[in-house]
């Protein structure tokens, strides 16, 4: 069973920051086992009770985060008033309460994070971190040169300016009944890649996430998840 030191231990209960948490120590109103205790090097695990001001704290959830690869008709959300299927559905033998960090819509799939790690879901979804977003789009119709201009320039859907940072063409063939772009944004809008492409008179077929960060979906199959690694997360922010 893994031990802590006491200090980030109550750290992770939420108490304070490590630090201020030292000094809650070192004042002595923590109780391991019934025993105040102020030492700073004290080692402690879920096996232990642990008292702050004569009450019992709750054992710290570990920290877990997993790559999924969301297959369409499932919601991004923990439960759905309508009985319709939700990704929470697909993370057999986790026990763990997991939230997703952003999301893809219902008819969308591909690479979706779900942790219960707050600060790293934030900086996933939050736009002031930019971290980019790759997907492979399937748009109904051949995509000119035109079009892809104006995608690269960029343009405003409901009031705002929408820009790839990177855009490639994978596909695109004359008797095809369309075409399939790379693209890469660093934005969240609710549908906007839906949105941008309908403002060019494209239709998409089909949206799938393969990157976030410099994280990729690779070979994960349709349905499965693999729980992320210290490797993973720093590619994830990166």
């Amino acid at each position: 069973m893994e031990k802590k030191r006491i200090s980030v231990f109550l750290a992770r209960c939420g108490i304070a920051s490590r630090r201020a948490c030292e000094a809650v120590v070192l004042e002595g109103r923590v109780k391991i086992n019934g025993e105040v205790t102020k030492d700073l090097s004290t080692l402690v695990s879920a096996a232990d009770i642990v008292e702050l001001d004569g009450k019992p704290l709750n054992t710290p959830e570990e920290k877990i985060s997993v790559a999924l690869n969301k297959p369409p008709g499932y919601l991004c959300t923990a439960r759905d008033d309508f009985k319709r299927k939700t990704v929470m559905e697909l993370l057999a033998g986790l026990s763990q309460r997991l939230y997703p960090a952003g999301r893809l819509d219902f008819n969308s799939r591909g690479l979706l994070i779900l942790t219960n790690d707050g600060e790293l879901a934030y900086r996933i979804t939050h736009p002031s971190f930019k971290i980019p977003k790759t997907y492979n789009v399937k748009i109904k119709g051949i995509i000119n040169m035109k079009d892809f201009s104006v995608l690269s320039r960029g343009f405003e859907i409901e009031g705002k300016i929408f820009k790839p940072l990177e855009l490639e063409i994978i596909n695109k063939k004359e008797n095809s009944p369309g075409s399939c772009i790379k693209i890469k944004i660093a934005e969240g809008r609710k549908r906007v890649i839906r949105k941008a492409f309908e403002a060019l008179g494209h239709r998409v077929t089909d949206l799938k996430r393969v990157q976030i960060g410099n994280f990729k979906l690779g070979s994960l199959k349709e349905g499965q998840y693999k729980i992320l690694q210290a490797k993973d997360l720093r590619e994830l922010l990166s």
